[in-house]
């Protein structure tokens, strides 16, 4: 069993990917799913690349239950997104950290309906990923190029690394 724990916000920085991080999401996984509620690591740490070691998760809800979902996130310690320009209410992101194995990492749970077009893309570009060492390497050293330039803050740091991401999409028709 694990425990949610606040969430502290961090400036970013540069982690090499490691095994743990697929044992953390399934364990989350494991914590969060129910019957209604299904849930995918994806991001960096689903896909063995190297960046801030934030666990993503979607939190895949049914049409018409997203507020379900919010609410049983909420019941097991998530707090709202930190950040300055928080997702809309619409597609909301909760965050929490958890103590794996005497470790702590910071978790970001997007609220996502199953099967919609976000799903798919994230299905797809996680898979393009793993498929793709040399893409993975490449997207480790642009993170490395903008933590180098002194872009730690947050939201900064996502705002510069999404050009890249967004190349990726396009290059699989998403």
């Amino acid at each position: 069993m694990i425990t949610l724990e606040p969430y502290h916000l961090v400036d970013a920085s540069f982690s090499p990917w490691r095994p743990i991080y697929l044992d953390v999401a399934q364990a989350l996984s494991d914590h969060i799913s129910t019957p209604h509620i299904e849930v995918l690591h994806f991001g960096s740490t689903s896909a063995k690349v190297g960046g801030k070691g934030i666990i993503d998760l979607s939190i895949l809800y049914r049409p018409g239950e997203r507020d379900d979902a919010v609410t049983h996130l909420y019941a097991l310690g998530f707090q709202d997104q930190h950040s300055k320009q928080p997702f809309p209410a619409h597609r909301p992101r909760k965050d929490a950290s958890v103590i794996y194995q005497g470790e702590r990492f910071l978790v970001h749970a997007h609220v996502i309906e199953k099967d919609s077009d976000e799903h798919h893309r994230q299905i797809a570009y996680k898979q393009y990923l793993l498929d793709n060492p040399d893409v993975r390497a490449e997207y480790e050293e642009k993170k490395r190029t903008i933590l180098k330039a002194g872009v730690n803050e947050q939201d900064s740091y996502v705002k510069h690394k999404a050009p890249f991401v967004k190349a990726i999409l396009n290059d699989i028709g998403e």
